[in-house]
């Protein structure tokens, strides 16, 4: 699969993959620094959320109202531009910028408003906790560095930036124990990493921290599976895979990677009579991922009356369960209608979700781009690794057919969601559109992904040399780069985001 030998000493990778993490985290702060708050996605929602945990607030109703200090905060710095026309735009300036802020702050208007946006329920409440006491330990250290106001908002998003950079070192970890020695893959797929446009990445939301988690998962249960660990790597491996499970619900294909990587290495272990001495490490992975998911769930049950505290989010949205019969009358199971969703959420897994004055911040080129590449390199991918069975590092190819295992069950994921509910009004889904096309909802499966992506770009571009394929991810990640900043051209001139911020 791999002709590519050039045998670069590690210290030459560790100095380009450093470099790769400063670029990430460079890019990463930037573009959280450039995007004004709050953002279409739900960012005001998960800044209550954070704000609540890192005041040790643990939520005891499904949907909770805005807290009053979240409410000021949103107040205050919020901006309408994504979600207003700039003739709609009824407070043109964020109230902080405002010279006779003081004045407003004492007025009876403010202390008006700050009571409406107590009245809203947030509806992100009952999510799953490892994100939001991240980021509430994250918002705790920022006030005791005296950090407040705007700048703590900031703050917490900027914790984006060492999971990012952490993301990226971590693909470079994975990719330099599974690709072969000497492999330009092994820089290829961090410098992928650190340019993937994905704005989730820019924003106070759960989804920025499902990658990294979910990529150490992968990465250690793989190695659980290769090799003969210890009782604690086994712990250690347990309690990633609790905590990729506990950011949010969609990171179930965690949970079936698990389930089919201990199947295997029990079959293993039985082929090589070493079940009973390693029994016992097998029972402590699964104790250190049922004991703290199993805990939550319970507590969840004993709070809200519902295992996964999703019940009464549905009912604030409106959803509500179809019938067993009329699952099948849904137009995914249409030609049509499936290329529609699997375009949609290949768009939004690339680039997120992001609008400004109500349009989407896409660009139908880039568009394109993501669709057809993912479709044609993913099929190439698939094929190559059925096809090549017998000329297949055996140990890579195993990883492949993992990374296949966890995008397909994450996107099958989403089309049950589409399939499970009747949205009746609400405008995303809707009747009209019933998918589930949120492609951040799945971004654990980011680095699987990238791997089977690459390995496309390696069947395709083996033959013109063992730089093309590192070429050819170099061009894509300036392509990225030209495309973001070509659409957030109007976001970095706002005078309204972290640059201007006083």
């Amino acid at each position: 699969m791999f002709n590519h030998k050039i045998n670069p000493p590690a210290s030459h990778e560790y100095a380009i993959v450093f470099v790769l993490c400063i670029i990430a985290a460079v890019r990463i702060f930037i573009f959280n620094a450039a995007f004004p708050l709050f953002n279409n996605v739900d960012e005001d929602a998960h800044f209550d959320l954070v704000y609540k945990y890192s005041n040790g607030q643990i939520p005891r109703a499904a949907v909770e109202n805005f807290s009053r200090e979240s409410a000021e905060l949103i107040l205050l710095y919020g901006t309408t531009e994504y979600v207003s026309k700039p003739e709609q735009i009824l407070v043109p300036i964020p109230l902080w910028a405002y010279p006779n802020l003081q004045e407003i702050l004492k007025s009876q208007n403010f202390a008006d408003a700050v009571a409406v946006w107590q009245n809203y329920e947030n509806h992100e409440t009952a999510s799953f906790p490892v994100y939001y006491m991240v980021a509430g330990i994250w918002c705790s250290a920022g006030r005791i560095l005296g950090i407040s106001g705007g700048q703590l908002i900031y703050w917490i998003r900027f914790l984006n930036v060492p999971l990012f950079t952490l993301l990226v070192w971590f693909s470079y970890r994975l990719g330099r124990t599974f690709y072969p020695d000497g492999s330009l893959l092994r820089i290829g797929l961090p410098l992928f990493v650190a340019f993937f446009p994905q704005d989730a990445f820019y924003s106070i939301n759960s989804d920025a921290i499902s990658s990294l988690l979910f990529a150490i998962s992968f990465f250690l249960l793989l190695q659980i599976y290769f090799e003969s660990k210890s009782v604690h790597y086994h712990l250690l491996t347990g309690l990633a895979a609790a905590a990729t499970l506990l950011v949010k619900l969609s990171n179930i294909a965690m949970l079936v990677l698990l389930c089919v990587i201990v199947v295997l290495k029990v079959r293993k272990l039985f082929s090589e009579k070493k079940i009973r001495e390693y029994l016992p490490r097998l029972c402590i992975l699964l104790a250190a991922v049922v004991v703290p998911v199993g805990i939550w769930l319970l507590r969840n049950y004993l709070v809200f009356g519902d295992i996964t505290g999703t019940k009464e989010k549905i009912e604030f949205f409106g959803w509500v369960v179809k019938p067993l019969g009329k699952l099948s009358d849904h137009p995914i199971f249409t030609y049509k209608g499936l290329c529609f969703f699997l375009a949609e959420s290949t768009k939004t897994f690339w680039r997120g979700e992001f609008v400004w004055h109500i349009e989407r911040m896409a660009w139908w080129g880039a568009d394109l781009f993501y669709v057809v590449s993912s479709a044609v390199l993913v099929t190439i991918c698939g094929f190559g690794v059925i096809l090549n069975r017998n000329k297949t590092n055996g140990r890579y190819r195993f990883v492949l057919v993992m990374s296949f295992l966890v995008v397909g069950t994450s996107v099958a994921f989403l089309a049950f969601l589409s399939i499970l509910y009747d949205f009746n009004d609400c405008p995303y889904p809707s009747r009209e559109l019933p998918y589930f096309v949120s492609g951040r909802l799945i971004a654990g499966a980011l680095l699987p992904f990238l791997l089977i992506y690459i390995e496309g770009l390696e069947y395709t571009f083996r033959r013109l040399g063992r730089y093309a394929v590192l070429l050819a991810i170099a061009v894509l990640a300036v392509g990225i780069t030209l495309s973001e900043l070509w659409l957030t051209a109007e976001i970095f001139s706002n005078p309204f985001n972290w640059f201007y911020l006083r």
